[in-house]
């Protein structure tokens, strides 16, 4: 009974501070809110863009594994989504053999784009042969992958 001796003013004063304290605070979840249905309809966006993108597109991790791709990129390895490709990329790896990811980071070496022909190991195990463009990613700690044409399967 820390209040029986403060005067019925104090207690006023407190109240009213903690009615302002709690109104703050809703008033700022509300922005919050706000900027988070903001970010995820971005998110929305970028991820529609890069979905109906014409073209394969992967960010890679420096290992050679998959941060993020787009659609068409999973389907043309065979998977139904691009976190299917992240997931079992990460478990069988993205490339069909260990020479294709030094020549993927060789392609970023330079500031000028080149492209290559890299094998890629699909979701039913084979390999397929796609034209590659790289670019380093602008953190410095990736590699950016388009896809120009459709390979053979090997």
């Amino acid at each position: 009974m820390r209040d029986q001796y403060r005067s019925k003013q104090e207690l006023c004063d407190e109240l009213a501070g903690l009615r302002k304290q709690v109104a703050d605070l809703k008033a700022e979840m509300v922005i919050r809110r706000r900027v988070e249905d903001a970010i995820r309809h971005s998110e929305e966006q970028l991820r529609a863009l890069g979905d109906s993108a014409p073209t394969g597109l992967c960010l890679m991790r420096p290992g050679g594994t998959v941060r993020v791709a787009n659609l068409p990129f999973a389907r043309l390895l065979g998977y139904d989504s691009a976190a299917e490709l992240q997931r079992l990329s990460e478990a069988f790896g993205l490339f069909a053999g260990p020479e294709e990811l030094p020549l993927v980071i060789a392609l970023t070496n330079d500031e000028e784009h080149r492209t290559a022909c890299v094998r890629f190991r699909r979701k039913d195990g084979t390999s397929q042969s796609l034209g590659v463009i790289g670019s380093r990613c602008r953190e410095g700690d990736g590699v950016a992958l388009a896809v120009l044409e459709r390979g053979a399967q090997l």
